[in-house]
């Protein structure tokens, strides 16, 4: 069977980096972070917090508030491929705005994970947090891509069919990190897609 490739662009190189969704998604199981990078590897961090999260917040041109900007939590999904993919459905208001404006951001905070960040604030430096800016359009593998959500959330296999629940994947564009002391830095695409997190071996 072929493989289906889908565009992302990184914006510091002006060049394609093209990801293999269809191969690398449709098959086999969740895939599972091992531990939390080093800080002073903030593209591992980066990936590693895009891996372990199972929701972020999207942030989107508001269509009903005249073009403000409007954040909204989403599930999430990257099966390790540094690549978020979403499941909407135009009821909800965040798919509306996509459909006029498909630009957006993705925030996801290590204080949003289960046992990290227990003694420190969600705004402490050490405390990590990643940006990813680009488009978000819909799947052109609606197959692979929700079979890869269900993966981490299998409670999405069952919602309501008539709601009209399409998958949704993030073309990035630019990746804004913080992972210590020191401030936020950007990191090009390439370099956040080739930092693969470590992963544990499946029992």
């Amino acid at each position: 069977t072929g493989v289906r490739m889908h565009g992302i662009t990184d914006r510091r190189r002006r060049t394609p980096i093209l990801v293999v969704l269809a191969s690398l998604l449709a098959c086999g199981d969740a895939c599972e972070p091992a531990a939390r990078p080093p800080a002073a590897q903030p593209s591992r961090v980066a990936r590693w917090l895009v891996a372990t999260a199972t929701w972020g917040v999207v942030s989107t041109s508001s269509v009903a508030r005249g073009g403000s900007a409007w954040g909204n939590v989403l599930s999430l999904a990257d099966n390790c491929t540094g690549v978020p993919l979403f499941y909407m459905s135009k009821l909800d208001e965040t798919a509306r705005d996509l459909a006029v404006e498909p630009r957006a951001t993705l925030t996801v905070a290590e204080a949003a994970l289960p046992g990290q960040c227990v003694v420190k604030d969600p705004e402490d430096p050490q405390c990590a947090k990643v940006s990813l800016h680009g488009r978000i359009v819909k799947s052109p593998d609606q197959k692979a891509a929700r079979e890869a959500l269900v993966r981490k959330h299998p409670s999405m296999r069952f919602w309501p069919p008539n709601h009209g629940f399409e998958a949704y994947v993030m073309e990035i564009s630019d990746v804004f990190v913080l992972s210590d002391y020191g401030g936020a830095h950007p990191i090009s695409v390439g370099e956040y897609l080739r930092s693969a997190p470590d992963q544990n071996p499946p029992e």
